[in-house]
């Protein structure tokens, strides 16, 4: 009789942020692999077409139940995640929170460890992923980061991923860089944000906003080098959206942007097709799939000019 391990979201915490350098970018050529398939690959034939229901449906939520202190609260819906052999048979159980948190960020942060220079980081959100997008920097390129800024709508609950972040780092990755976060009630908090963006290398954000997080000026002013890179991951419904459109044709109508297909430029995701019906900011910029490339088709270019100089 073959026995299921199950694992809850503590062991697994315990396990995902005690991995060494080495072990977060084998995890991450895992990632890209299954992005190589997806894009340059056969997988990609049986993925679903993204698209909405309008059929009636019911609502169903978990039963209240009662805390040590005599109040009832309506828990949240946990996913799990199931290892199964060659045979089909289940051999473990996962909660999958952390790993859901670690495997996205870890894939979107696929781009941003091309780009040359990380020093300045401005990340939008202090959930779950927000949470991973810190952790995950300094670890993977810890010696390189000097500043981290956190900007949460509640600031307290960004002071906590500060504290919680900054005390994981002195344990796991003593990177020396600094982290802070920014009030959005204060009145100085446009100018603060000007100023963090202005010379910001990296902006991540992981809000499901419905209005851009930052000016489209705002991330381009100054008289700065080199533009940011951008990663935006919290807009997943059409009426989504983390940054202004102006700001996706720009980056995608720069002079020095490229495309293979012809078009002037090109931004950057994992699901053109998905994209251009699930995000926001990416309908409303109106561009094309033309205009997009998505991770694993780079990934893929990569892996064949290697395969040829080698």
């Amino acid at each position: 009789m073959s026995h299921t391990l199950a694992l809850d979201n503590s062991i697994i915490h315990d396990l995902l942020i005690s991995l060494s350098r080495a072990n977060i970018v084998r995890f991450q050529r895992d990632l890209e692999n299954s992005l190589i398939e997806f894009s340059a690959g056969s997988e990609g034939k049986f993925q679903l077409n993204p698209g909405l229901s309008t059929d009636p449906m019911i609502i169903v939520t978990p039963a209240p139940v009662e805390s040590p202190n005599g109040n009832t609260a309506n828990p949240p819906l946990n996913g799990i995640i199931a290892l199964c052999d060659s045979l089909g048979r289940p051999i473990g159980l996962l909660n999958a929170a952390e790993v859901t948190g670690f495997r996205t960020t870890l894939c979107a942060l696929i781009p941003w460890t091309w780009r040359r220079h990380t020093e300045n980081i401005v990340i939008f959100g202090a959930g779950k992923q927000g949470l991973w997008y810190t952790r995950l920097a300094l670890a993977l390129r810890g010696s390189e980061i000097k500043s981290v800024t956190i900007i949460n709508r509640s600031v307290a609950r960004a002071q906590s991923l500060v504290a919680q972040v900054t005390e994981e780092n002195q344990k796991y990755w003593k990177s020396s860089a600094t982290l802070f976060s920014l009030d959005p009630s204060q009145p100085d908090y446009s100018k603060r944000l000007a100023t963090v963006l202005s010379t910001a290398d990296a902006v991540f954000c992981t809000v499901g906003s419905t209005s851009p997080l930052f000016s489209f000026q705002g991330v381009l002013r100054g008289t700065r080098s080199r533009s940011p890179f951008i990663s935006a991951i919290g807009s997943w419904q059409s009426d989504m959206m983390e940054l202004y459109p102006e700001l996706l044709r720009y980056a995608a109508g720069r002079p020095d942007s490229y495309s293979p297909r012809g078009a002037s430029g090109c931004i950057i995701v994992d699901d053109a097709q998905e994209c251009l019906v699930k995000s926001g900011e990416v309908i409303q910029s109106g561009l094309k799939a033309e205009q997009m490339l998505q991770v694993g088709e780079i990934l893929s270019w990569q892996q064949e000019k290697s395969g040829l100089e080698g």
